[in-house]
């Protein structure tokens, strides 16, 4: 069985055609858990709605907590052998769970393309090349083409793509939950240190809905930045492939200096000193990514570094 989780917060807009579009499916042995974070719309009578009718959606009901909570939620009730997430402002094709089932041998993750939907209803699709390998430098190659390949950064989407449930039970992955941008590829990145073999299917199977108050418009939050790094320097020590370990890395290092500018005045001397060991710990070779201007502010002088957050924040 695959358990499809679906965080919900004030989706109602959205709600029926992503609920129809899982209920029509060709395969039909999945379960449905609808996670309602503390919705005020009529979300929950939507879900209320299918889960009567339909025994395969399970409705739960929990007090406002974030994405990141909510979808952990839902991996302690999920009982598939297979996780899968489907955001509540978007929709599958009908074949959806028959083409991630009908692929053989099984990998451990398996990501699909999708299709990006515009807010003015154009569509392009996003598709990578496919692949199947239980080979470690293959796997972490693929790994790099998802982050770093022509299409962008299109690795940490939770929502395209397949995982093994028993890995996440067995290693506990949980979403970061002070987090609320990027925990997707966190999440992806802490799962694939477990992965013995990887797919990725070319074919289009999600609708992903571009909106301009979804949770990518935002960005980082001043307050995300260091816990970000934290969990991506943990990353490094499972990965061997030099260009992807960079740029991990580069992400970490950024997020480390951006802390700094975000918060020029406060605790500006424990910052800086946490900066430098952090880089002592983690040499930057510059070999495929540069540096931006605060990074190398901050490799060359505490003080310089500091009166250069000062004046760009003033």
């Amino acid at each position: 069985m695959i358990s499809i989780i679906i965080p919900i917060y004030n989706a109602g807009k959205y709600l029926t055609q992503c609920l129809e579009s899982i209920r029509m499916q060709t395969y039909r042995d999945f379960e449905v858990l609808l996670i309602d974070d503390g919705s005020t719309d009529n979300s929950a009578e939507i879900c209320k709605s299918i889960a009567n009718s339909d025994n395969r959606f399970h409705y739960h009901n929990k007090k406002n907590g974030g994405v990141s909570r909510a979808r952990n939620y839902g991996l302690l009730h999920a009982k598939g052998q297979w996780i899968c997430f489907v955001d509540a402002d978007d929709w599958i094709t009908h074949n959806y769970l028959q083409a991630l089932t009908s692929q053989k041998p099984e990998a451990d993750i398996t990501f699909f393309g999708v299709y990006t939907v515009n807010p003015d209803g154009s569509q392009a699709t996003l598709t990578s090349t496919p692949v199947y390998t239980e080979k470690r430098e293959h796997i972490e190659e693929a790994i790099f083409t998802l982050r770093c390949g022509d299409l962008g950064d299109i690795l940490g989407w939770t929502w395209d793509k397949m995982f093994r449930a028993e890995i996440i039970r067995k290693n506990n992955i949980r979403f970061p939950e002070n987090i609320s941008f990027r925990e997707d590829e966190i999440f992806t990145l802490e799962y694939c240190r477990y992965i013995t073999s990887l797919r990725i299917i070319a074919q289009p199977l999600y609708y992903y809905r571009k909106t301009d108050d979804g949770l990518t418009s935002k960005g980082l939050q001043p307050s995300e930045l260091l816990p970000s790094s934290i969990h991506l320097e943990e990353s490094l020590k499972y990965y061997s492939h030099p260009e992807l370990k960079e740029h991990i890395l580069k992400s970490a290092t950024d997020y480390r200096a951006l802390n700094i500018y975000a918060n020029p005045f406060r605790q500006i001397k424990q910052n800086l000193d946490e900066f430098q060991k952090f880089i002592s710990r983690n040499p930057q070779s510059g070999l495929h990514f540069k540096m931006n201007h605060l990074t190398q502010y901050l490799h060359k002088s505490y003080w310089l570094a500091y009166f250069y957050c000062l004046i760009r924040k003033i």
